[in-house]
């Protein structure tokens, strides 16, 4: 009698600890889902609050003569982009042949681009134009479309016929 007491309180505190078990895994893995779905909202939200056009988009040379494209991008969103967020944007350029895809670098130089951040304040506020110079090293044919996507997704297009 003594003995099937001990073991069915033994089997009743083994169930317990094994409940306990399997609550803190369950615990943690909703604090898991909890994160996650944050991260994804607050990512969600960001991007819906994202937008930007291109305006305009001419040809000039530069003193030593090369020929750089300007492109005016405007921020039509509701939320400010900032100078990190800026340098891990992507630039594409095409033509009917090829795409060129160009890399943020703070020196002018070919296959490369920069921006000039019109009230110097390293951010792009809401309602401010952007004016990008884009360095290609290879000669595109027109129509050239230009592409601008943010680290976000978020993306302009706009096609030149010069």
């Amino acid at each position: 009698m003594v003995s099937e007491s001990i073991n069915t309180m033994i089997i009743v505190i083994a169930g317990i600890i094994l409940a306990s078990m399997i609550s803190v895994a369950l615990f943690t893995q909703f604090g898991v889902l909890d994160s996650s779905m944050r991260i994804m909202v607050r990512n969600a939200q960001e991007k819906i609050q994202t937008s930007i056009s291109i305006s305009l988009v001419s040809f000039n040379t530069s003193d030593t003569g090369a020929v750089y494209i300007v492109i005016y991008v405007k921020n039509t969103g509701a939320r400010s982009i900032s100078s990190q967020e800026l340098s891990s944007t992507d630039v594409y350029l095409q033509d009917s042949s090829r795409t060129l895809f160009l890399i943020y670098n703070p020196v002018n130089s070919l296959g490369n681009w920069n921006y000039i951040d019109t009230d110097q304040d390293n951010i792009w506020s809401v309602g401010e134009t952007l004016i990008i110079r884009a360095y290609n090293n290879t000669a595109l044919s027109l129509p050239i479309k230009i592409i601008i996507v943010l680290p976000n997704g978020v993306s302009a297009e706009y096609i030149f016929n010069g």
